[in-house]
C-alpha cells in the first residue's frame, strides 16, 4: 500500500463529491422513469401564476390605430391568451388548432420578440384566430406572465384568473383531452 506524501492516510474528502453525484444521478433516474412509465408530463411546466389574477399587461396592438390590449379588456368571458411568434415553429404547427379552437373561446394573441411586420405576415399565412394580438417586442409582457418560451397559453376564466398553462404547441390531444374540457367546463 503506497502512503500518503505527508506521512498520514487518504482522507475520505473524496468521497463527498461522489456521493452528490449518486444523489443527483438517483433524481435523474426517477424524472427519467416517470417520464418513460407517462407518471409525468413533460409539457405542463410549473408555473407560480395558475390561481392568480392575470397580470396587468398592457401592449401596443398590432393594428397601431386601435391603442393598447390588455387580457382585463376581456373580462367577464373565459379568455385563452396564446404568446407566439412568427419566427416559431411550433407556432406554425399549433395554427389549426387556434382556428378550431376560436370557435369555443376568445383568443388574445402576445407577439413575443417579434417584429410587428414579421406577426402581420404570420396572420395572413397561418390564419387569424385572435380577438386582438398585443405587441410584446422587449419580452415584458411574456416575463409577466411567466412564460419560458414560445408558444405558450393561458387559460383564463371570467374574472381574469389564471386556470392553466400549457407550455408547447397546441397538437390534437392537448386540444381534446386538456383544453376543450376545461373551456367547456366553464360556459
Amino acid at each position: 500500500m503506497q502512503e500518503h506524501p505527508s506521512g498520514r492516510p487518504p482522507r475520505a474528502s473524496f468521497l463527498i463529491p461522489l456521493a452528490v453525484f449518486l444523489v443527483l444521478a438517483g433524481f435523474a433516474t426517477a424524472a427519467l422513469l416517470a417520464t418513460l412509465l407517462g407518471d409525468r408530463d413533460v409539457s405542463q411546466l410549473p408555473s407560480s401564476m395558475i390561481g392568480k389574477p392575470v397580470p396587468d399587461v398592457v401592449l401596443p396592438r398590432l393594428d397601431a390605430a386601435s391603442g393598447d390590449v390588455s387580457p382585463a379588456q376581456f373580462t367577464g368571458a373565459p379568455l385563452l391568451v396564446n404568446v407566439f411568434a412568427s419566427w416559431c415553429a411550433p407556432c406554425r404547427a399549433e395554427a389549426p388548432a387556434l382556428a378550431l379552437l376560436e370557435k369555443d373561446i376568445r383568443i388574445l394573441g402576445i407577439a413575443y420578440k417579434d417584429k410587428p411586420a414579421d406577426t402581420g405576415n404570420f396572420l395572413q399565412q397561418y390564419g387569424d384566430p385572435f380577438v386582438a394580438v398585443g405587441v410584446d417586442r422587449d419580452g415584458a409582457g411574456g416575463m409577466a406572465l411567466g412564460v419560458y418560451g414560445v408558444p405558450e397559453t393561458f387559460l383564463l376564466d371570467a374574472d381574469g384568473t389564471i386556470l392553466l398553462r400549457h407550455a408547447g404547441p397546441i397538437d390534437r390531444r392537448v386540444l381534446e383531452d386538456i383544453l376543450l374540457p376545461r373551456i367547456r367546463g366553464l360556459q
